[in-house]
């Protein structure tokens, strides 16, 4: 630090020179004193300067300092003694200066621990900081010393700068810092992102009101301008500048601010969603299953090989993810076709029930046989003997059935509105298992296999095939497996599963086949088996 003395004698003024007098000489020495040509002769030039103006504003010189000024102002005369060598004792800054010429950033504790020991630490810290303000970028680590070893750019800097110095540095730290978060939240590195905000924000450079607050701006701009997120981070980053509190103080716009919030909160059930599909295959669930068929809507093809495997719980809870996308996260809605969270509607195709033309068969068969056996020359052996003409009877009645229901489909078209409301009343009441058994369209086929039992068995045989589908209803477990190998294997239980038939309506329908036949061979012509 040049002393008050010398700072006269650098500017080229008398001591005690008014504030004008001190800013037009540094005007004209700044004409010869540049900091690119002579950096050395400028630092001194430019405390001397600053050390003039604040005696100025201080009041001047005290009567003690004005007697040494004019002491030293009178000629003074040097005289050597022969015997005595002349070798005067370096400055401080002349000691810090002769540090610096030989100074490498790398080992800046042991040239701060040699200036310490030599008394010119003051000296050799201004003289860095200013190599740092003059080349922020080539000199990263000098910087970085400072700010974590010397407190620079905070309240606590043991040096004065200038304000031009500070805000340089200022600026060259916020932009590495800001380049570096740029580049972690594009490369969707979102641990870096956090670590390197987090670690920044504890310096003490940024400590500073102005600078902090425009560092917050900048990470909300981050959020607000980056498509892709993971609300995780944007929680931690609001704990960390204590934005999760709710009379916290966001330094952007509340409608900015609400649509981060919107965004964090639709992220998180887009994530909540994504987890529930790749866990699809571990831990199956009819959610996972409707959260996978909202998630490929671009993928058409899949979603509706997705859906054919659907069941009324798969469904309900579609309709479910419908009502919360809706009225909860309408934002959304622009990844559904037409912006519509209903979609899945044109993916419940009908189904018919399984196995129909083989129940239907063998149901008419039985009743050709049973109606036969009411006939004076009736035989079972005749009757075996002409099974295969019953059983080609049956499967000829079922196939005209068939053809005759496709025409009964195209009618039902047209009442497909009301026949999809009246399936979901129905399975609201577990009358039906599954709403794509539209009720409408499927009853065309059961009435008129009713009609066709009562032509053939009258009352008796109306009544079992009515209550035989009744007690189905109550849901018991059937006996049929759920393996179609079995099938070929065991030929007993694939007629079970073809039946779909449970236990209770096993024992009933056999029971009523057998009070049916034996009215046919003892009450031949009763109003119970004849329509």
């Amino acid at each position: 630090m040049v002393s008050t003395f010398d700072c006269w004698e650098v500017l080229g003024l008398p001591a005690g020179s008014d504030e004008r007098s001190i800013k037009r000489q540094y005007a004209r020495q700044l004409k010869t004193t540049r900091p690119d040509e002579d950096p050395v002769a400028f630092q001194r030039l430019r405390e001397a300067y600053e050390q003039a103006l604040q005696i100025m504003r201080d009041g001047g010189l005290d009567e003690s300092e004005q007697a040494a000024a004019d002491f030293m102002a009178e000629p003074f005369v040097v005289r050597s003694h022969p015997h005595e060598p002349l070798n005067p004792t370096p400055s401080p800054y002349e000691q810090a200066v002769e540090l610096l010429s030989g100074f490498d950033d790398a080992d800046v504790e042991q040239y701060w621990d040699k200036a310490s020991a030599k008394g010119c630490g003051p000296e050799f810290e201004r003289l860095l900081f200013q190599r740092c303000a003059d080349h922020p970028e080539a000199h990263t680590a000098l910087l970085t010393w400072g700010l974590e070893k010397r407190q620079w750019l905070t309240p606590w800097q043991q040096i004065i700068g200038g304000e031009f110095q500070q805000q340089r540095l200022a600026f060259a730290l916020t932009t590495v810092l800001y380049n570096r978060l740029d580049q972690h939240m594009a490369a969707g590195e979102d641990a870096y992102f956090f670590d390197c905000l987090e670690q920044h924000s504890r310096q003490g450079w940024l400590s500073d009101f102005s600078r902090r607050q425009a560092l917050q701006v900048h990470v909300l701009n981050l959020f607000l301008n980056t498509e892709s997120w993971s609300p995780a981070l944007f929680q931690r980053v609001c704990q960390l500048f204590g934005w999760d509190d709710e009379a916290a103080v966001v330094p952007i716009a509340d409608k900015s601010w609400q649509y981060l919030r919107r965004r964090c909160e639709q992220q998180a059930w887009l994530n909540e969603l994504r987890s529930l599909m790749q866990l699809r295959e571990q831990q199956p669930s009819a959610r996972a299953n409707a959260a996978t068929l909202f998630l490929l809507c671009t993928a058409p093809a899949q979603q509706a090989q997705l859906a054919a495997d659907f069941g009324e719980e798969d469904w309900h809870a579609c309709e479910q993810l419908s009502g919360i996308f809706a009225s909860q996260y309408p934002d959304l809605l622009g990844i559904f076709p037409n912006h519509n969270p209903r979609f899945w509607e044109a993916l419940v195709v009908h189904k018919a029930p399984p196995y129909g033309l083989k129940r239907s068969a063998c149901v008419i068969t039985l009743g050709l046989i049973l109606n036969s056996m009411d006939q004076p020359d009736f035989m079972f052996t005749v009757t075996i003997i002409l099974l295969p003409l019953y059983i080609a009877g049956g499967v000829l009645a079922a196939y005209v059935g068939k053809w005759l229901l496709t025409h009964w489909a195209s009618l039902t078209q047209y009442l497909y509105d009301v026949d999809l409301q009246i399936s979901l009343w129905c399975v609201r009441h577990k009358l039906i298992k599954d709403r794509r058994y539209l009720v409408i369209r499927n009853s065309g086929g059961y009435l008129a296999l009713g009609f066709l039992i009562w032509k053939l068995l009258g009352i008796l045989g109306l009544a079992t095939y009515v209550l035989t589908g009744a007690i189905g209803l109550l849901r018991f477990t059937g006996s049929a497996p759920t393996d179609r190998q079995y099938r070929w294997r065991k030929p007993l239980q694939a007629i079970y599963r073809i039946a779909g038939l449970s236990p209770l309506q096993w024992l009933f329908g056999v029971s009523m086949l057998c009070v049916i036949g034996y009215v046919q061979l003892h009450m031949p012509g009763t109003v119970l088996t004849k329509s």
